[in-house]
Order: structure tokens, then sequence, then C-alpha cells
């Protein structure tokens, strides 16, 4: 490990809320355990999914770099999503129905997170297989206690 990098167990909060066109709004409000380590000065936030998220047995790490920020999601439903202000990436996202092509436009990236924790805010809307889904506002915040999230 170099001189400048760090692991912590941290507690992560997640608020998502999606909207799908003709579709009522859906959100979730999570609070789970963590890990915020510090590697090659990138921030990096990694946690276990679980039923609520639908995405049992998945690993998601977060790779924060300034406006930049990967979600990695390694184990039964793979995918990697890239966000960056006021750009669109394309991905393969795997769920219980099988893979499909997931492109992500970023309207705003606010990465906040430092070594004691911080806050994420990440607006972007989805096309599933070149086709507008809906809009997106994820929330993140990291503390060192779930009363902080």
């Amino acid at each position: 490990m170099k001189k400048d990098d760090m692991k912590k167990d941290v507690w992560l909060g997640i608020s998502s809320t999606q909207r799908f066109e003709d579709m009522p709004p859906e959100h979730i409000d999570l609070v789970t355990q963590a890990r915020l380590y510090k590697k090659n000065g990138k921030f990096y936030i990694s946690y276990e999914e679980s039923e609520l998220t639908g995405l049992d047995g998945t690993r998601t790490t977060v790779k924060l770099d300034g406006k930049n920020v990967t979600m990695i999601r390694t184990g039964t439903y793979p995918s990697e999503m890239l966000f960056s202000e006021n750009q669109r990436h394309v991905g393969l996202y795997h769920t219980v129905g099988g893979a499909m092509t997931i492109s992500t436009h970023t309207s705003k990236v606010d990465n906040r997170i430092g070594e004691d924790g911080g806050s994420l805010v990440i607006d972007y809307s989805i096309e599933i297989d070149n086709n507008f889904a809906g809009e997106h506002h994820f929330e993140m915040t990291v503390a060192t206690s779930p009363m902080e999230c």
C-alpha cells in the first residue's frame, strides 16, 4: 500500500429516484455497511447489494475520480457504468431478464467524498437499446455512523 492510500469501514446511505415514461416514480432508500478506500489518489466505495436493490449476490464498487464516476458490479449481475458530466457513455447491463445495452447521459456529478466520507450526487438519463427509458437521481452519503446517513 502506498503512503497516501487508506482503507476504512463506513456506513453508506443511498437514495435513488427513477422516473420512467408512463409510470409513477420509483424510490429506494438504503443504508448499508461499506468499505471506503483510497488507491493511487482515487477514492473507492465497495459494498454488497441486497434483495432490496434486486441485485442480491452482487458487489458494487464505485470509483470516484473528480467529475468521473465508474460503477462496477461483479457477481450475479456484472456491469460497468460510467458517469461523466455532460457526456454519454454506452455499456452492457446484466439483469434477471438478461443483458442489455444501456446508455447513460449524465447532466450532473457532484462528488464531495474524501477520507472522512462525504456525499455524491449524480443526475442522468438512461437509454435502453437506443430508446429513452427515463431519468435518474442518485445520492450517496458516506459516514462513520449509520445515524449520519
